[in-house]
């Protein structure tokens, strides 16, 4: 818009002073056609014609691909996307999490399960809502619990029976105080290098188990990054995830980047240090957790089936919504169009100003070689005019 007004403000000016002499000389009637001329055929009519129209019509193809555009002018910068930052959980797995280990310390597997639970009843983030599920399913009777906390990336605390309980990934609890067995850091590790997520128990500042849960890879993501590698995408995994578990990802998944131990605000740093590198990051989430990656990033994705709602966002706005991975590639697609267009379209408009300009403002000379209407000027503009909203359609 500041472009816009500032070619008007020249626009005006140059009418002025071309009009301003032809007035000293060949009187008010010349005057007010020369000018007319010069202000029809220096106006940013084009450059304005060059861009709405396209995105307008690549806002309706992408809303035809079930994709929902929050932000069009965005299309723009998810042209030069080059890193494509992403979760691990329900984007690399298919969010069908169960548990898969139960290692009690100092109690039985169904009191670790039964007052985790407990600590859980709450929780919105899916592990959490997994452990309570599996107790419910069992129908092991749950304690009521006060004081529940949910600290995003980290994990869960909450006074059960009158016990601080806290569970959650193993850095965090051990951070909270509590104090780790050497038979529940050996058996940590063996679970995590099987690619298991592991979280720690911990009751009035003791480790007391582990719960260790599993998520199905997910196979058309593993398509999805291949793709990406073949458009020149790099790809950033951002996890809670030990560093232990990063080379088995690396294996499992074609990954350039992998950033283990995060908590929601380092997602945000990594995401901030790769733009602070040159480079045009887009970042995808489904969860509370990825939000402030998405926020730091030059386009932001809402994947579909998360807890993370567009409704629940007040004044934060995500770019785009996507019901599936696969549909970042389209949305790409679209985009790298997009900008094809846009590149012709003021290629055409500065065209307009190099064609139609000259001659009005040479018809300002008293003995002009070539005479200039304001009809001709007009005719000039629709013609331009008309042949970018024909390369418009290209969108179509």
């Amino acid at each position: 818009m500041k472009k816009i007004i500032l070619l008007l403000f020249l626009d005006v000016l140059a009418t002025a002073a071309v009009g301003g002499y032809v007035f000293m000389t060949r009187g008010l009637d010349e005057a007010f056609m020369v000018g007319l001329s010069v202000f029809i055929a220096f106006s940013p009519i084009c450059l304005v014609l060059a861009a709405p129209f396209t995105l307008y019509l690549a806002g309706r193809k992408i809303a035809e691909a079930g994709v929902t555009i929050n932000n069009p002018a965005a299309l723009k910068t998810l042209a030069d996307v080059n890193v494509f930052a992403l979760p691990y959980n329900r984007i690399l797995t298919c969010g069908e999490c169960y548990v898969t280990d139960l290692v009690p310390e100092g109690l039985s597997q169904a009191a670790l399960l039964t007052i985790a639970a407990s600590a859980e009843r709450d929780a919105q983030h899916l592990l959490g809502r997994t452990i309570y599920d599996t107790a419910a399913h069992r129908a092991l009777r749950l304690q009521g619990s006060t004081n529940f906390r949910e600290l995003a990336g980290r994990g869960v605390e909450a006074n059960v029976t009158g016990t601080l309980v806290r569970v959650g990934h193993p850095a965090w609890v051990e951070s909270q105080g509590a104090t780790v067995s050497a038979n529940l850091r050996t058996k940590i590790d063996q679970l995590v290098v099987k690619g298991k997520t592991v979280l720690l128990f911990s009751m009035n500042q003791v480790a007391r188990g582990i719960i260790a849960l599993k998520d199905d890879l997910n196979e058309d993501a593993r398509k999805f990054l291949a793709a990406l590698q073949l458009r020149k995408i790099e790809t950033l995994l951002l996890t809670a995830a030990p560093k232990k578990m990063a080379s088995r990802l690396s294996k499992d998944f074609p990954l350039n980047h992998v950033r283990t131990n995060l908590t929601p605000e380092g997602k945000a740093r990594e995401v901030q240090i790769f733009r602070a590198k040159g480079n045009i990051v887009a970042a995808v989430g489904n969860e509370f957790h990825d939000l402030p990656a998405m926020i730091n990033a030059d386009v932001s994705f809402l994947l579909a089936d998360g807890s993370l709602n567009p409704e629940e966002l007040n004044e934060i706005k995500i770019d785009f919504e996507i019901p599936s991975l696969e549909k970042f590639l389209a949305v790409y697609s679209i985009a790298r169009k997009v900008i094809s267009v846009l590149k012709l379209n003021r290629r055409l408009a500065l065209a307009s100003w190099v064609i139609l300009v000259p001659p009005a403002v040479v018809s300002a000379l008293e003995n002009s070689p070539l005479p200039w209407h304001p009809l001709a000027s007009v005719a000039g503009v629709a013609i331009f005019a008309a042949i970018i909203l024909a390369n418009s359609l290209r969108m179509k």
